[in-house]
């Protein structure tokens, strides 16, 4: 039995355009991640018994607030890169991005998140190291992220430059 096939039409301008938002601001939460995980969070040692309640309250409000566009921006391209991709590799390319994503959440939710909720209490080495890990995985994530971002734009680029590209795939 032959799988019948179905012509579908893929605006370039609006894959280019979703593509360029999600690698910009996937590599913006890259540089992000990384700044923290270097510069920031060993700096949490740093601050002193009396004013770490303070200091990692306000750390988890500013952060939020820096976070909050490019992060928001990463999720929803990338939901939107897996309805409007069409070619095989962009497709796999948007799946596994996904993929990504949803450990970076899953690690965030269940590992980092809980950690800044107990050092909200103080500083505790024990919690600090905890944090440390699990934000490395996270950088480590975020950077395969970075990866699969990058090699989208590096496959768009490498299409021909028609208006509109028309790909052949099979329909259900």
């Amino acid at each position: 039995m032959t799988v019948p096939t179905h012509e579908c039409v893929t605006n370039d301008r609006t894959l280019a355009a979703t593509i360029a938002v999600h690698a910009a601001a996937t590599m913006a939460m890259v540089g992000l991640i990384w700044t923290v995980q270097v510069v920031h969070y060993p700096l949490f040692e740093s601050v002193g018994a009396e004013a770490y309640p303070n200091y990692q309250s306000r750390h988890i409000d500013r952060i939020g607030a820096v976070l909050v566009v490019p992060w928001g921006l990463e999720g929803l391209s990338i939901v939107a890169l897996l309805v409007l991709a069409r070619e095989r590799t962009m497709r796999v390319l948007a799946v596994v991005g996904a993929a990504l994503m949803g450990l970076i959440l899953l690690v965030t939710m269940i590992w980092a998140a809980p950690v800044h909720g107990e050092l909200l209490d103080g500083f505790d080495p024990d919690q600090h190291d905890t944090l440390m890990v699990s934000n490395l995985v996270r950088t480590l994530l975020w950077t395969a992220r970075g990866g699969v971002a990058m090699a989208m734009v590096w496959v768009l680029l490498d299409r021909p430059t028609d208006s509109v590209t028309k790909t052949t795939r099979a329909g259900f």
